[in-house]
């Protein structure tokens, strides 16, 4: 800086100080100007916020962020691409039940569930992929624009204005030792430099089309994250209300002890029957059956009839419900998946696949 810019800039700072603390009145601006500089600055703060808490909502774990950011510069300074992104919390809970879905495998209705649920999870995460990218697009970059360009150069034309309105004050208060011209030439700088200033102010703020447009287009994003994240998550509900169905009718498994191979030829088993010495067919129900338990063969196993290998309850009319063990009597077969029959004082169509024929039906 020359001496004549130092010079000029304790003079600037020797006026500021009379005004602060001496009293000292400057040069007035008209209500419009300042008017205008109170909403740019407002306009300033707020850009700053946005930004921030978009970027909290897009990417809200501070720790992550950091990371990306050291591993986006060291990339930069490598000439490599970046090819990490940040990790959705979606993404995360879908692998670790895909992880364990498959640790449980497909045999188990649960496992398939969980890799349903962490397919599911992994597509929202990509949905929140695409909506990062939408918004850094259509809202970020083009705040982060206004500011670096349009804000940038009006806080500098602010502070130029401040600075020649400080000369040309100082030079003011020490007229007959300034000439004329120089003060003239001060007055006019400081002119030129506030209707520069105002025009580029108010150039900003006729502009909002462009940030309404801006915040439409958030939205959109938004909005279309959403119905997609709801398109995924209503066929993974309706998919999970089909296993739930198929779980809850699958057959229940009785659970029986397994007979031990002890030596050559003998084996040894937990619950052995005894003999009960009595001349009756057994044939096993559970306690409460229409059926006895010890049925009398002519009655029972002279017509067709099947014993229930597990419990069934009847999901439409017409469909006869039992439980495991019961015996009922076959009247006929409706196709390859139904029969009909009768139990007790009760009549309808059970599944082929839960019962054991005893006797078949008489082919037609």
């Amino acid at each position: 800086m020359s001496v004549s810019g130092m010079k000029k800039q304790l003079h600037k700072a020797s006026q500021l100080l009379n005004e602060r603390l001496m009293g000292a009145e400057g040069t007035k601006l008209d209500e419009d100007f300042l008017k205008m500089e109170k909403t740019v600055t407002v306009i300033n703060i707020l850009l700053a916020e946005l930004l921030s808490r978009t970027t909290d909502l897009l990417q809200p774990n501070p720790a992550y962020r950091a990371k990306l950011s050291v591993l986006s510069t060291v990339s930069r300074i490598r000439g490599q691409a970046r090819t990490m992104g940040y990790p959705q919390t979606e993404a995360m809970l879908g692998e670790c039940m895909l992880f364990y879905g498959q640790e449980l495998g497909a045999t188990s209705e649960f496992g398939g569930a969980l890799m349903a649920v962490g397919g599911a999870l992994q597509q929202v995460s990509q949905a929140k992929d695409i909506l990062d990218v939408s918004i850094k697009q259509t809202f970020i970059d083009p705040l982060q624009e206004l500011q670096r360009s349009e804000m940038k150069e009006i806080k500098y034309q602010l502070k130029k204005v401040n600075g020649r309105r400080l000369d040309f004050d100082y030079k003011k208060g020490r007229r007959g030792k300034v000439a004329a011209e120089e003060l003239h030439l001060a007055w006019d700088k400081f002119i030129t430099s506030k209707e520069l200033t105002e025009r580029s102010m108010f150039v900003l703020l006729q502009s909002d089309v462009d940030r309404i447009g801006q915040l439409d287009a958030l939205i959109a994003a938004l909005l279309d994250y959403h119905c997609n994240a709801q398109r995924i998550l209503l066929g993974l509900q309706g998919d999970l209300q089909a296993r739930l169905t198929a779980a809850s009718n699958k057959p229940a498994r009785r659970f029986r002890s397994k007979k031990i191979q002890v030596g050559d030829n003998h084996q040894l088993s937990a619950a052995a029957p005894r003999s009960s010495g009595k001349q009756f067919m057994v044939v096993p129900s559970k306690p409460g059956s229409p059926i006895s338990s010890y049925a009398d063969c002519g009655l029972v196993l002279n017509q067709p009839c099947c014993r229930a290998m597990y419990s069934f309850m009847p999901n439409r009319e017409g469909e006869l419900d039992f439980n495991e063990g019961d015996i009922i009597i076959l009247t006929g077969q409706v196709d390859s998946n139904w029969y009909e029959g009768t139990l007790g004082d009760r009549s309808g169509l059970l599944p082929v696949s839960y019962v054991d024929v005893l006797v078949p039906l008489p082919l037609p």
